[in-house]
């Protein structure tokens, strides 16, 4: 049984037709879902006439495959004033399916845009067993139970929640968030489209191209963060745990018959992180706090990346076709605007944290960095010797438990760091990144995008 035919309800309907990889097409319906706009693909794909689609409901194009409960979270998805992505049987006229990777977005002036794409990931074949589990629950709550297929949606949301968290995802948006950046960069990789030949057709596909390139390196860098926030919760999640370890260790040497200059020596560097371990367990600590905000602002970031992206490439590939329908150009290139201004505010967002984060993993690098003395012979000879006041280190010093040289300037000033001075909270200069900003973009009327994250005259709401 192939993925296309797991999703089918009836056995005996296996007529599904292929969608190409090169195949983007996009549709907009007003707030009633009533079909106002789209292109050839849309036309071709359909099978129905140009004049019959425009005007009739969206609803003409489903198929009895899809489960009712898909449609429940795309709404109230929508209605949250979110972007939806999903797979979606759609049926053509003669009664023949084709299956595809629908996007619907909300459209500044009203209504929704609808950009598909041929499916091109395994999450796919997830999804298909989804709707299979989804319809045999739905029909069983109409024939059995005598509900309508309003309340049958919902059975259906249920279920597909419950089917999310057995495969360990938390719910439908981070099924999203995960699913459509794979897709996308499947798509770019399989699809014939020349995309530099598309920005020669004329200005407006050329302004679009631009914005296209612009998020090229842009994507790489959100994959780079992803990466790098996984390795620090890692790295994190070890320190917490060797703090511990060495809480416990802390006590042993009470229990050591060692006496005199001997245990100072022997004892000292361990004296010294031991009273550094609760300053550094308050660094951890905030530094997991803010760990655990940037994996979903670096998610977000990541999916509305993905998503400017193929609008671009959908936006680019019209108007370097379709020139002359204006009005159809201005509405893309709205939905893309539209995007760009919610992704900036998520990259500046996560860029903001992201620097907290260095920060404070800068703090506790400092921390950590106690160098010990090379000759233990001058701190025979000046067991007092060391910077007065604060506590950790420093408090060792004064009571004559740590000989000098022991705790490097980061460890000395441990104290006046927990005390709340700002000036030595900063990040070492060995672990300083230099992350990129959000970008600028120029958009096709001409207007600049301010690269804050907010919005400028011209841009609209």
């Amino acid at each position: 049984m192939t993925i296309h035919h797991q999703m089918s309800r009836f056995a005996a309907e296996h007529h599904v037709q292929e969608v190409g990889v090169d195949d983007l097409f996009f549709s907009t319906t007003d707030h009633r879902g009533v079909v106002t706009d789209f292109n050839d693909v849309f036309v071709r794909l359909s099978r129905f006439p140009a004049e019959e689609l425009n005007g009739a409901a969206h609803n003409v194009i489903r198929h009895p495959d899809m489960p009712g409960g898909v449609f429940r979270v795309m709404w109230d998805t929508l209605h949250a004033g979110e972007p939806f992505v999903g797979y979606v049987r759609n049926r053509a006229k003669d009664g023949a399916g084709y299956d595809v990777l629908a996007t619907v977005t909300p459209l500044p002036d009203g209504g929704f845009l609808s950009v598909r794409t041929a499916p091109t990931t395994d999450t796919f074949a997830l999804a298909s067993r989804l709707y299979f589990e989804m319809n045999a629950v739905e029909q069983w709550v109409i024939n059995n139970d005598g509900v309508n297929r309003r309340d049958a949606a919902d059975v259906g949301s249920r279920r597909l929640q419950k089917e999310l968290e057995k495969e360990g995802i938390a719910g439908y948006r981070d099924l999203m968030y995960d699913l459509l950046p794979g897709e996308v960069a499947e798509l770019e990789r399989r699809s014939g489209i020349d995309i530099d030949e598309l920005g020669r057709r004329n200005a407006m596909s050329a302004a679009v191209v631009a914005v296209y390139r612009a998020l090229d390196d842009f994507m790489a860098e959100q994959e780079a963060m992803t990466a790098t926030v996984t390795a620090l919760q890692a790295v994190s999640a070890r320190l917490d745990a060797e703090t511990g370890t060495t809480s416990r260790v802390a006590g042993e040497p009470d229990n050591l018959r060692i006496e005199g200059p001997a245990a100072t020596l022997l004892f000292a560097p361990l004296q010294v992180w031991a009273n550094m371990r609760d300053i550094v367990a308050e660094y951890i600590a905030a530094l997991q706090e803010l760990l655990a905000v940037l994996p979903p602002l670096s998610e977000q970031a990541r999916f509305y990346v993905a998503l400017a992206r193929l609008h671009a490439l959908m936006t680019s590939q019209f108007a370097a076709g379709e020139a002359d329908r204006s009005q159809s150009i201005r509405t893309l290139v709205a939905a893309l605007k539209e995007g760009l201004a919610t992704m900036s505010t998520l990259v500046a967002e996560r860029q903001r944290v992201s620097r907290r984060v260095e920060l404070k993993d800068g703090s506790v690098l400092n921390l950590l960095e106690i160098p010990l003395p090379d000759d233990r012979r001058l701190a025979r000879r000046h067991p007092r010797r060391g910077a007065g006041g604060g506590h950790g280190v420093a408090a060792g010093h004064r009571a004559g438990r740590v000989p000098a040289g022991f705790g490097g300037p980061a460890a000395q000033s441990a104290g006046r760091r927990h005390a709340g001075d700002a000036r030595t909270d900063r990040v070492s200069s060995r672990r300083r990144h230099d992350l990129p900003g959000p970008p600028r973009f120029r958009d096709p009327a001409g207007w600049r995008y301010p690269g804050h994250g907010g919005r400028t005259a011209g841009w609209g709401d």
